[in-house]
């Protein structure tokens, strides 16, 4: 009977490691777009787990239990992140069978209570908002705090945003020359989002990633990370002179461990319309225009303007590869210091998204002039291309 099984399951490993992982006919593809971006080389072989739920392989089924009695779900064996079967004594225990085809193993969920917090994320990221449900509120990224934004300006809870990260110089930090030059966000346990213009004449040896940050000024009320970079990888077609194409992606040279200080924001839904809604940027930026940085982590609650307005509002191009943010009446924006940070938007899901990065504006919170940001979902494939797809 074991051997029967095993062999189901060597079937089984073998159908989602194949070239069937794509799932799909581009006779029966929904259109033309569809199909255009999954024979795309980067997305063959590596998940994004918000684009479209019907080619998600690595998703959930039905609840079971786990080794060590750990609350688990049904996955297809090639997506646990564990070898649940290596070292149990009743191998058939933790096996269980995906919608009466497949041969799956019982995994520990993604983010397991206790002590094993963030131990099994690492599998699924970047992740899409959109990819779970809205009573899933423990698992994934983008997972909310107990406490809400604040407007205003004012300072945040210290783990209200564990996905902000602060890109600084050690030598200019230690000499009290810089705090933190720009921001950023965790995406995946390597990769931290932020902006191309942050990078331009910096090498990745003279900088640092610090995670888990709330207070600059204090060494001790979190849990801060420093990490190394090992890579800087900006948009090849960023335009210094008019900051089309912001984007980058900072790559550490070790995984960061996620706790309730470090954790990844997911990637937003695709051409979502997002004007006229309301959105949180969060920084240690300048407090004010030429003022001083904030050595605690700030927040505003900002505006989405409609993209015809914003682009009266400006000589410069503005495109739909951009959303503008900011008061209308002036005084709420994000400002200097702040760039490549997120601008973060909730889903009716409860997960927190990415749907922007601070990327340029005309002095800070001047009326009539919001904060320009890079779109974040029109460039999804190229953030997968450059996270998983390299790894």
């Amino acid at each position: 009977m074991q051997s029967t099984v095993f062999l189901l399951v060597l079937i089984n490993v073998f159908i989602f490691t194949g070239t069937i992982v794509i799932r799909t006919d581009p006779q029966t593809a929904q259109n033309d777009l569809d199909r255009d971006f999954w024979n795309r080389d980067h997305v063959r072989r590596k998940r994004y787990l918000g684009l479209n739920k019907k080619f998600k392989l690595n998703k959930r089924y039905q609840e079971c239990v786990g080794p060590g009695d750990a609350k688990g779900h049904c996955k297809h064996l090639t997506f646990c992140p564990i070898d649940v079967l290596t070292g149990t004594r009743n191998t058939l225990e933790y096996l269980c069978v995906i919608e009466k085809t497949f041969v799956g193993v019982c995994c520990p969920d993604d983010v397991a209570l206790g002590g094993m917090i963030g131990s099994q994320l690492i599998m699924d990221l970047p992740a899409g908002g959109e990819d779970y449900d809205i009573k899933d509120n423990l698992t994934g990224c983008g997972v909310p705090s107990e406490a809400r934004a604040i407007p205003g300006g004012v300072a945040p809870r210290v783990q209200e945003w564990p996905w902000l990260a602060a890109l600084f110089r050690p030598q200019d930090l230690a000499e009290g020359l810089e705090q933190q030059f720009c921001g950023g966000a965790v995406i995946t346990d390597l990769h931290i989002l932020t902006a191309a213009h942050c990078l331009q004449g910096v090498s990745a040896q003279e900088i640092r990633v610090r995670l888990g940050e709330y207070d600059f000024s204090k060494s001790n009320e979190t849990r801060f990370r420093d990490h190394a970079v090992a890579e800087i990888i900006n948009h090849e077609d960023f335009v210094s002179g008019t900051y089309e194409n912001d984007i980058a992606v900072v790559k550490l040279t070790q995984p960061t461990t996620f706790n309730s200080y470090i954790w990844p924001i997911c990637l937003p839904p695709i051409d979502l319309n997002y004007e006229n809604e309301n959105a949180i940027v969060a920084g240690w930026g300048k407090q004010y225009f030429a003022g001083p940085e904030s050595e605690v982590l700030l927040q505003i609650t900002v505006p989405i303007w409609e993209l015809s307005k914003c682009s009266q509002s400006f000589l410069q191009r503005i495109t739909d590869s951009n959303i503008c943010a900011g008061a209308y009446e002036g005084g709420k924006d994000s400002c200097q210091g702040d760039s490549g940070g997120p601008l973060m938007y909730q889903l009716e899901n409860g997960r927190w998204v990415a749907i922007g990065v601070v990327s340029w504006g005309i002095g800070c919170g001047d009326k009539g002039n919001p904060g320009i940001y890079t779109r974040v979902d029109k460039f999804i494939p190229w953030i997968i291309k450059n996270t998983i797809a390299k790894e």
